[in-house]
């Protein structure tokens, strides 16, 4: 499944689900029961999640001018996301090499499927 998780207007709806050939709710839904769902859209990255953030403090120094006292620190924004960028990306393969070495890890907690998934977890 895919959706974006976008807190501000530029990034909503990058990503989202699809079922080929569902032309109403009901196809969609039996799509995602049957594994035909796909992900489309484009993943976030680096430039995008500091725009999103630098939009957020923008928006922040709008509404509550009292905060432009903190100005300053937006300039660190590119630095703190570039950190937590690289780390959710080392986390993120880390985890993806853990679970792909042993198959079923990732559905110990769903209910059991009919088949297996294409793809369980995924490093891009």
């Amino acid at each position: 499944m895919g959706g974006s998780d976008s807190h501000v207007l530029p990034s909503l709806g990058a990503v989202y689900t699809e079922v080929p050939g569902a032309r109403n709710k009901e196809d969609f839904l039996a799509g995602l029961m049957a594994n035909l769902a796909r992900t489309s859209g484009t993943s976030g990255g680096y430039f995008r999640i500091t725009r999103d953030v630098l939009c957020i403090t923008a928006k922040m120094f709008q509404e509550r001018p009292w905060t432009l006292l903190f100005s300053p620190l937006a300039l660190l924004v590119p630095v703190v996301t570039l950190v937590t960028f690289l780390d959710e990306a080392l986390f993120a393969r880390r985890w993806s090499a853990r679970v792909n070495a042993s198959p079923g890890r990732c559905a110990e907690s769903m209910e059991p499927r009919v088949s297996p998934p294409a793809e369980v977890c995924a490093w891009p």
